[in-house]
């Protein structure tokens, strides 16, 4: 009798060590929230130590907004929090027509990828949005994209968000954009690995699933190539595409595919950095459950931030919830969060 009572002291001791808190689930957290009312609830969240940071759209920019960052940044300061360093205060700052805030990259990536010196001109816009994301307190960007379009017109030729057709132009470009954003303390954001070159005009994963049915020698030899020369840059953090790609796993797309993310992403091209996911609640992903359920499956992928991006605190604040539970319940790994929690540490602690 007296060793059960041991074993269920021991038990219970080692359920309080690997029990997580909202305050550290919450530092794999970006939120969202709508408008330019910028809202108290983030403050005080911030103050708790339950934000990991926020993503910022257009429809927020205003002139009050450099000043609301500041004070995020100050209200999380002052809570001891675990995660030391700044939170994380992204947007999509890609050049052309995919700008959030005034100010450059003035060419797209397609018109970069045109130019006559490459590196150079990626060189400039990586430049210009760090001037441009620094005037409004940002210190990372959901940018470059590495998509490789495979036709004109096609989902990122249509918008010039691909800088060729070309694999090494793509290299060649975005290599020079990650390492000048980069050299003025602004993280950079390769994506949507292994690539969304080969989506239709139509093929949104925002709105839709998306299947991509690349062989692996294509998708290995064209689509992933410019994240080796990104990886080789010191690219920060990496960003997963919502798409299928069955060549290498047919159930689950690849932000939430052990697979993409362990096998590939971290074990054959040995990215070691910071993986974020595309917004958790995009349409790519149904079938896969709530907002928090995506959120488990990604993180157990090996998945480190998760983007909240339905403009909505509360969304930010269910998916804290539900990774809570998942980790302690052990259903998620406890192990496997503190070291993908240590990832987003350092980065953090380098800014």
């Amino acid at each position: 009798m007296a060793f059960l009572r041991l074993l269920m002291v021991a038990a219970s001791f080692c359920g309080s060590v690997l029990a997580i808190t909202a305050a550290e689930a919450a530092a794999h957290i970006i939120f969202s929230y709508p408008g330019t009312a910028h809202p108290a609830r983030l403050t005080t969240l911030a103050q708790q130590c339950q934000i990991g940071g926020v993503i910022i759209f257009g429809d927020n920019v205003d002139d009050n907004l450099p000043a609301y960052i500041a004070g995020l940044q100050s209200a999380y300061a002052s809570g001891g929090c675990a995660v030391k360093g700044p939170l994380l205060i992204l947007t999509d700052q890609e050049g052309g027509e995919v700008k959030r805030l005034p100010g450059g990259p003035t060419l797209s990536e397609k018109q970069i990828g045109q130019t006559s010196n490459l590196s150079a001109a990626g060189n400039t816009a990586g430049i210009q949005a760090a001037v441009a994301l620094k005037a409004y307190n940002h210190n990372g960007n959901l940018a470059p994209v590495l998509d490789v379009y495979h036709e004109p017109g096609d989902f990122e030729d249509q918008y010039e968000r691909s800088y060729s057709n070309d694999s090494a132009i793509v290299a060649q470009c975005a290599a020079a954009f990650i390492e000048a954003q980069q050299g003025q303390g602004v993280v950079a954001t390769a994506k949507h690995f292994p690539g969304l070159g080969a989506a239709t005009a139509a093929e949104n994963t925002d709105a839709v699933p998306v299947t991509i049915t690349r062989s692996l020698a294509d998708l290995r030899a064209i689509d992933e190539a410019p994240y080796v020369a990104a990886i080789q840059a010191g690219v920060k953090m990496i960003m997963p595409s919502w798409a299928l790609y069955p060549t290498l796993d047919d159930e689950y797309p690849s932000g939430i595919s052990n697979k993409w993310v362990q096998g590939e992403l971290r074990g054959r091209l040995g990215f070691e950095g910071v993986v974020i996911t595309d917004a958790i609640e995009a349409g790519g992903l149904s079938g896969f459950g709530t907002d928090p359920e995506r959120s488990v499956l990604a993180i157990t992928a090996g998945v480190d931030l998760i983007l909240a991006a339905a403009r909505n605190v509360s969304q930010g604040e269910g998916i804290v919830g539900g990774l809570v539970t998942a980790v302690n319940s052990g259903s998620l790994s406890a192990s496997a969060f503190s070291m993908s929690t240590s990832r987003i540490s350092s980065l953090r602690s380098a800014l």
